[in-house]
């Protein structure tokens, strides 16, 4: 046994072992469960039933009592013997009819086994008579009052839980009060009291349960009936009985059974409605379920402890059966193994091998579908390297040996580059930004993409990040050159209508000749590259073909040095909105003279030189001017026109413009103060900017630049300004027709007026009549 226990046992063990105690000792213990559990849910429910039944028909019982209680009650409040002679009977004097009215009372007593006494009192005669106490008078003021307030109650039969027999003060009784004469609320005469039996209330309530079960009624206020026997878990049982009646307030369903814990216990709960006398009461059995099920309890836990007999001697059989039928199972799997320290002997004894050959199996797919997965990417990389030059040391077979291995067969293949530069993104309205040109790229990067996998099986898309992107082609060597091109022109007509749509961007496409070596893809790249700096500034969208592109161009090229020397005129003046007029005609020009977008951009890097130059001659500190930036690498990098014009402006003269206007703002602002003063003396002379301007010797676009940055409006506003104010003048203080008046100021009249009700909201006429009205009534 011992050595059988030093073997290493796989699955083939423990499924033999569990498949003998599954056939001797798992149908006992199960047997055994299913008579516990099912065996007592049966009996319990069968007890249930039982009890319920018991319960309403106790209950049945209780409610006939309380039926003929109710009959008793209604008859004695409306006999009509008891009319209102009573409140003139002598109880002493009519000893006969006292002596019949006792009787009725014991017989109503006797007639019904709830009622203890009845008592009858008359509020007149101060005197109160029963079938138990006899009769008696009201001596006490206390008891009088009670009385009283029982019959001024606005309710002609009703229950009182807590009254005391005059006879008996320290007693509290349940009595049911009849206001006498019946059906009347107010000014009753006298009532009968009958004053319930209590212990024979609670006797008929405590049949409902045994042992140590509890059952209780109370009323819709909450107020019980019953009252438990005096013992030591009275206390306990209270508690109970209170707990029950919350539980029972809240329950919502039609059920009138259900299960309760307290301390530790779970007890069966049935309860029952009861609507009498204007009340309902609800009666409440709880019993526990330890005790409905004492008798099968016993039996059950036999039963287990049959089973768990039964299952270790199942276990043991079975391990020593089990043990044998494995012997050989593990000489045959120790042939198998070839280390003891082998994880895998844990594993199936009859699959081993075959575990072992299928995991190697599965190791070699994974690999299989990694280098599938990692393919693509490598070739990414490697084409990457390669159209950007740093593989120029491998050799043509080396080439096409790399990426053969990278599931890209082109050997004998025929090669060509297609690039693509898109335009037009700052006329989109806001639609796109140049922080969005690695996002166009990739979009327009994706339809080229799916259009040229439709034309050729191996294609590779370059991504060049500035709104630029190029296509590598592997070509049939079977198909002719004209049905190459004939394919590339339909891509690309295609490719330039899917932009236009999609993107809403022209398109600028150059196609690369066609080649048969490898080694000449980069060089060939590069040139179609710089092809694209020959398109057409005037052309929205354009295809170039390279194997036809001619370089060298037999048209004069003429260079605007006339405007060339204006732009840096202004410039130096500081005049940034004539200068940028110039160099919007400038741009003109050069596109008039020669449409290649290499030569406009050669044409703005001269121009860019030049003021450079300039800028350099006013002993500006440049590093400070432009922060550091290398200005001509800046404009390289833009090819649109409006680009172009707007980086003049915003990047290279605005900077310059506002250093040059801080230097003059010492000198100037005094000119311009005392040509204020001037124009207020002169406002009635034919003055204009050329004069003063004269007068300073300075030219008049510098004087008028000055005026507006100094004085904030420029020369003509201000002139008219003070014009309407010696107008609004010579209203008021003369007589002068409006006439005379614009003869004076040197305007004609209709002018004058328009200019006046323009900023003034209302026309001279108005003004003076306005201003005449005002004077009229003033104090002064």
């Amino acid at each position: 046994m011992n050595m059988l226990l030093s073997k290493s046992r796989g699955t083939i063990f423990w499924k033999n072992l569990g498949i003998v105690l599954l056939i001797t000792c798992i149908p006992i213990a199960v047997i055994g469960v299913i008579i516990y559990y099912i065996g007592t849910e049966r009996i319990e429910t069968e007890v249930n039933k039982a009890h319920q039944n018991q319960l309403q028909s106790s209950i049945q019982q209780l409610t006939d009592d309380l039926a003929n209680l109710e009959h008793s009650v209604v008859r004695l409040a409306f006999d009509r013997s008891l009319d209102e002679t009573l409140k003139k009977l002598d109880f002493v004097q009519e000893f006969q009819t006292t002596n019949e009215l006792m009787k009725s009372f014991s017989l109503i007593t006797e007639s019904n086994s709830l009622i203890n006494s009845v008592n009858l009192y008359l509020r007149g005669s101060d005197k109160i008579i029963g079938d138990e106490a006899g009769f008696h008078s009201v001596r006490t003021d206390e008891d009088r009052n009670l009385l009283n307030a029982l019959l001024d109650t606005e309710r002609t039969i009703y229950w009182n839980y807590s009254l005391k027999k005059l006879n008996m003060p320290d007693s509290l009784n349940k009595a049911i009060i009849i206001k006498l004469p019946g059906g009347q609320m107010y000014g009753s005469f006298g009532m009968f009291i009958i004053y319930l039996d209590q212990n024979k209330l609670n006797t008929m309530v405590q049949k409902l349960v045994s042992g140590e079960g509890v059952a209780f009624l109370f009323n819709e206020n909450g107020d019980y009936l019953t009252t438990l026997p005096s013992h030591e878990d009275s206390q306990e049982l209270l508690t109970l009985e209170d707990a029950l009646k919350s539980q029972i307030s809240v329950q919502n369903t039609n059920e009138n059974m259900f299960k309760f814990d307290w301390h530790h216990q779970k007890y069966n709960v049935s309860y029952g409605k009861i609507a009498k006398l204007g009340s309902k009461w609800t009666v409440v059995s709880a019993t526990p379920i330890s005790q409905i099920v004492a008798p099968v309890t016993s039996l059950s836990k036999f039963i287990l402890w049959i089973s768990v007999f039964g299952l270790t001697m199942g276990l043991a059989l079975s391990w020593f059966a089990s043990n044998k039928i494995y012997d050989p199972i593990h000489r045959l799997k120790s042939l198998f193994e070839s280390s003891r320290n082998n994880k895998l002997n844990e594993k199936d004894e009859i699959t081993y091998i075959e575990h072992q050959w299928k995991m190697q199996l599965q190791v070699e797919q994974d690999l299989s579908i990694q280098i599938k997965q990692s393919i693509p990417a490598l070739r990414e990389s490697f084409l990457l390297q390669f159209l950007q030059g740093n593989l120029y040391t491998h050799t043509e077979s080396e080439l096409i040996q790399k990426l053969k291995q990278l599931d890209w067969d082109v050997a004998y293949k025929r090669f060509a580059i297609m690039v693509a530069q898109f335009h037009g993104i700052s006329d989109l309205g806001g639609k796109f930004s140049e922080r969005d040109a690695q996002l166009v790229t990739f979009a327009a990067s994706n339809i080229i993409k799916e259009l040229s996998t439709e034309k050729a099986n191996l294609v590779h898309i370059i991504n060049f990040q500035d709104l630029s992107i190029g296509v590598l082609f592997v070509l049939d060597p079977n198909s002719s050159d004209e049905a190459i091109k004939a394919n590339f022109n339909k891509l690309a007509h295609d490719y330039i209508v899917a932009i236009n749509n999609v993107l809403n961007l022209k398109v600028t496409i150059v196609t690369s000749r066609i080649t048969d070596s490898m080694k000449d893809i980069p060089k060939i790249l590069e040139q179609t590259r710089k092809a694209l700096r020959f398109r057409d500034h005037h052309t929205s969208n354009q295809m170039l073909d390279m194997s036809q592109f001619m370089l060298t161009t037999t048209s004069q090229n003429h260079f605007p040095f006339e405007l060339e020397r204006e732009i840096v005129h202004t410039v130096s003046m500081g005049l940034e909105d004539e200068a940028m007029r110039l160099i919007k005609q400038f741009m003109l020009e050069l596109q008039k003279n020669n449409n290649a977008e290499l030569m406009v951009h050669q044409g703005m890097m001269k121009l860019l030189g030049t003021i450079h130059h300039a800028i350099i001659k006013h002993e500006s500190n440049l590093f400070a001017l432009y922060g550091g930036v290398h200005l001509y690498e800046q404009l390289m990098q833009l090819s649109e026109p409006d680009q172009i014009v707007e980086w003049f402006q915003y990047k290279l003269i605005r900077p310059f413009v506002k250093t040059l206007t801080i230097t003059y703002d010492s000198h100037l602002r005094e000119i311009v103060d005392n040509l204020i003063l001037q124009m207020q003396k002169d406002i009635l002379l034919d003055v204009s900017l050329e004069m003063y301007a004269d007068q300073l010797q300075m030219s008049p676009s510098k004087l008028s630049k000055a005026f507006k940055q100094i004085n904030g409006i420029n020369f003509i506003d201000t002139i008219v300004r003070m014009r309407i104010e010696k107008c609004k003048e010579l209203l008021v203080t003369t007589d002068l027709k409006i006439n005379d008046i614009a003869e004076q100021l040197h305007y004609q009249p209709s002018y004058l007026i328009r200019m006046f009700k323009k900023s003034e909201d209302i026309t001279p006429r108005q003004y003076r009549e306005k201003h005449t009205q005002s004077s009229y009534t003033s104090p002064f």
